[in-house]
């Protein structure tokens, strides 16, 4: 009827559907499940719920590969025949008259590329055969013609192929299911009466759950228990443990757990493995020790050994949250993260010498002697040159040292390289805390000029929020570079405002080099980084606009003389690496936090959202892996009467403790956030 609301597309009746992101790209891929969601589809991110597939590709091998990685196994199947009167809700209906499937694909591609697929549906189109033990992979192609017309077309000219389900592989990893994600409100001390059950994992993730963190094991009820491994104790352990026991009235007690410190609260319980659920300090009684340790993991870095790399800094990050001077190699094991390597390492280490600073482990010794490391070291250290590449200019190239680069590679750098090796001394120079709050000072008054705060307003609200992070905040006396966060409470104030204050700076000639200037946030209207359900690491951990800088003070005392022919004294002043990161204020909690914690701290937290919550942390937000949603919990909480002012009061600081309590990990001050 011409009065009639046009119809709107319907795919309620269709099987769950799984969007593969292959050949996606991110944008595309939510739009589609966007769409399908408003279609009231029955859109799943768990591949193992579908059974209709949607597609970017078109071969039958490449759908059997796609699925097998979602952890879906199949084997093709014939497409069986169906009834004219079948319909969409009746999957498992026998049909009474067979049709041909070539004959339905030729009519299919006439009535989609001609005007029958203009008219409206008719029960003879709305076949899907039984899918409770199969699956159907179409061509994405097919939901623009429905999303287009409005209706549902058939599928048979866009099916790739029809599968059915058959037992996966014995070591497939079983998918966990979805988790609360608002289990958590307060922060308070973690339970220990609960531990989430795992799937047994591949025979790699097993071993990296041992290694990596020993209360992180997988569900007894899923995995054979592993016979106990017993800690090797070595004779001058057992004198000690002999000493120590001898004076104790309690005889029947183990001469390893006599003397042994009270296991702190954060090493047991579900979430003992995070370094971000407790607090560490910048100095703990064990950071000689963790000294040898961080040489090795150095080492590992340099050798691209990125497993070693995540064991070393976890167990570094668990020793340095512990409050007691190490006495045995017994207390390390009982530690998440430490095993029976970072034990004997520890008995080696004590066992070399009588006093802390002459005691050394014979690996280190090693390590530095070590000619090939000593020169990857030197390349490592020039601004923007990583790891793999330093391997590629001494292995590949054979330079090795700032001089063989500047004769034989200079042409071949980066900007960003060809900076690093111009200013590689002065880079290496620590940055003091003084010098630090100038550089924020003078960012914070050109960031004024560039917005025109007027003075009346400074330090109100309507003011420039400059927030100095990295290892300033964390108490370090000294920095390697100046991490500095602008936010403003209006957004129309900090979209693209990077480019405006880096401008300013470069004209009063603090800024002698801008490499590199991103503008990713305001690029996408200032809105969180979408989530990538593939997994994306080019962002790091964070995806804001962002400026990276040399910095050189101009103010210096220079010559005064009336003889033109005398050259002033060259700036004396040393050139310092800068970052100048951009938030909107609805996230500046996130911004704040992604850039304050220590590096394994980080880690753990991006590691935490996914795992404990099901969602993914960025400096630019926090995001629902499920369906994307945007998971705001920096916003000032509804006054009650009794609340502490952080719950409603809307400052940064307020909102960054909002977000770690939201998250789940609890608060602790930055000064407790030094995991290294």
């Amino acid at each position: 009827m011409a009065g009639q609301m046009k119809k709107r597309l319907d795919l309620s009746s269709i099987p769950a559907i799984h969007i593969l992101s292959a050949h996606l790209p991110t944008e595309d891929l939510h739009e589609y499940e966007d769409q399908v969601f408003v279609a009231h589809g029955n859109l799943t991110y768990d591949p193992k719920e579908a059974r209709v597939f949607l597609a970017r590709i078109s071969q039958k091998k490449r759908a059997a590969f796609e699925l097998r990685s979602k952890g879906v196994w199949t084997e093709e199947d014939t497409v069986p025949a169906y009834d004219e009167g079948t319909t969409l809700s009746q999957p498992g209906r026998k049909p009474r008259k067979r049709r041909r499937l070539s004959e339905e694909s030729s009519t299919s591609n006439a009535s989609s590329s001609g005007e029958e697929a203009t008219q409206p549906l008719t029960s003879n189109n709305e076949v899907w055969p039984d899918l409770s033990s199969h699956v159907l992979v179409i061509k994405i192609e097919w939901l623009d013609a429905c999303l287009k017309h409005d209706r549902v077309l058939p599928y048979q000219a866009q099916l790739i192929y029809y599968a059915k389900l058959i037992p996966g592989a014995p070591d497939e990893s079983s998918i966990p299911p979805f988790k609360d994600t608002m289990a958590y409100t307060k922060a308070r001390p973690i339970s220990v009466t609960s531990t989430p059950s795992r799937g047994p994992g591949t025979a790699l993730s097993r071993a990296r759950r041992r290694l990596l963190a020993s209360s992180d094991r997988p569900h007894q009820s899923s995995l054979k228990s592993a016979p106990l491994r017993l800690h090797r104790t070595t004779t001058s352990e057992r004198d000690f443990f002999t000493k120590t026991v001898r004076n104790d009235d309690s005889r029947s007690a183990s001469p390893s757990k006599a003397s042994q410190p009270p296991l702190p609260s954060w090493a047991t319980g579900p979430h003992a493995s995070y370094s971000c659920c407790r607090s560490t300090r910048m100095e703990g009684p064990n950071k000689k020790f963790i000294a040898q340790l961080s040489k090795i993991k150095e080492s590992r870095i340099l050798t691209l050994d990125s497993v070693g790399v995540r064991a070393y800094s976890t167990a570094m990050a668990s020793i340095s949250a512990y409050a007691y001077r190490i006495s045995q190699s017994a207390e390390i094991v009982r530690l998440p993260g430490c095993n029976e390597r970072i034990a004997s390492l520890w008995q080696e280490w004590h066992d070399s010498a009588s006093t802390e600073a002459e005691r050394a482990i014979a690996e280190v010794k090693r390590l530095e002697a070590d000619t090939d490391l000593q020169v990857l070291d030197v390349l490592y250290n020039i601004w923007g040159v990583g790891a793999d590449t330093a391997r590629r200019f001494y292995f590949n190239f054979g330079w090795k040292d700032l001089d063989d680069i500047v004769e034989s590679g200079w042409q071949s750098l980066s900007r960003v390289q060809q900076i690093g090796v111009k200013y590689y001394d002065e880079f290496l120079i620590p940055i003091p805390r003084a010098e630090v709050e100038s550089i924020a000072a003078t960012i914070k008054q050109h960031a004024r000029q560039a917005v025109n705060i007027a003075p009346h307003d400074f330090n109100t609200e309507a003011d420039i929020e400059v927030i100095i992070v990295g290892g300033y905040r964390r108490g370090k006396a000294a920095s390697g570079d100046v991490d500095v966060i602008l936010s403003h409470r209006d957004e129309t104030v900090t979209k693209d405002l990077v480019v405006a204050v880096v401008r300013g700076l470069e004209d009063a000639a603090f800024i002698t080099h801008t490499l590199v200037l991103h503008t990713t946030t305001s690029d996408r209207d200032q809105a969180t980084l979408p989530f990538r359900s593939a997994g994306h690491a080019s962002h790091g951990f964070d995806s804001l606009d962002k400026a990276l800088c040399v910095w050189q003070d101009p103010v210096y005392p220079s010559s005064v003389s009336s003889q033109p022919s005398v050259d002033k004294i060259k700036n004396p002043n040393l050139h310092r690496r800068v970052d100048i990161i951009l938030s909107p204020w609805r996230t500046v909690g996130c911004a704040v936090l992604g850039w304050s914690g220590g590096t394994t701290f980080q880690r753990d937290i991006r590691r935490f959202a996914k795992k404990e919550r099901g969602w993914k942390f960025d400096s630019s937000g926090v995001r629902e892996r499920g369906g994307g949603m945007i998971i705001d919990l920096e916003r000032p909480r509804p006054w009650a009467g009794d609340q502490d002012e952080w719950e409603w009061k809307d400052d940064w600081q307020s909102r960054e403790r909002r977000l770690m309590d939201g998250l789940g990990i609890g608060w602790r001050p930055p000064e407790e956030r030094c995991t290294g």
